[in-house]
């Protein structure tokens, strides 16, 4: 079933900030389902977006556990503390799946489209376009400079290890990754991206009965929920 990428952005955000809004109880389950469809639900993109963003939850469940959960003197664990922590995850989990949904279930090829049918101006998509590209770029960068550190002999393959190899490269890899954004700009502004008027599109974008189903469907369920 192929949807509208307009109705995917609507129905995200209804998830999204009923997750945030509920109670604790209703807005983890929703939370948690919405994550589970949108890491089984086979992706249309080539975003690899999904691992960083993981790594990310890993990373905020670990502090939000130690900030709010444990008591350290003396050491215990603390039920009220979880709870907070649990609130404060939703509120931080939320719109990083949201993302991870959206980025499974839109091409960047739709995306354009989107936006360039609701008239947004052209320095807005240049912006978010290359936000988008940043994270998969660095890692493919990151990827690059391990290979070649391999090549040369150092030897890469426990964490501490990445990351002397790549401490020394950071510099090199950002410095380049900035100068890739400034050429790709001058390119689009050269083509006439950038000038005010009208723009145009390949991709033709459908709104039809599924997406109205979609778009009610989820109201109504969210709806229940609430009510």
């Amino acid at each position: 079933m192929k949807l509208n990428p307009g109705t995917h952005i609507l129905i995200a955000s209804e998830i999204t900030l009923s997750a945030i809004i509920l109670p604790i109880l209703p807005g983890t389950v929703i939370l948690l389902i919405f994550f589970i469809i949108a890491l089984v639900v086979p992706s249309r993109t080539d975003f690899r977006l999904t691992r960083e963003f993981l790594k990310i939850l890993i990373v905020g469940v670990v502090f939000l556990i130690l900030i709010h959960g444990i008591y350290w003197n003396p050491l215990s664990i603390s039920y009220f503390g979880l709870l907070t922590g649990l609130n404060k995850f939703i509120h931080i989990a939320s719109p990083v799946i949201c993302v991870i949904y959206l980025s499974r279930r839109i091409r960047s090829e739709e995306l354009f489209a989107l936006l360039i049918d609701f008239n947004v101006p052209s320095t807005i998509i240049l912006i978010l376009f290359r936000t988008l590209w940043l994270v998969p770029r660095f890692n493919e960068r990151i990827d690059e400079v391990v290979i070649a550190q391999k090549l040369r002999g150092m030897r890469v393959k426990t964490a501490a290890q990445r990351i002397r190899a790549l401490i020394p490269t950071l510099n090199p890899i950002f410095s380049s990754m900035l100068n890739e954004i400034s050429f790709n700009s001058l390119t689009l502004s050269s083509r006439g991206f950038l000038r005010p008027g009208e723009k145009t599109h390949f991709t033709r974008l459908k709104y039809g009965w599924i997406d109205v189903t979609a778009i009610i469907g989820s109201t109504f369920a969210l709806g229940v929920l609430w009510f």
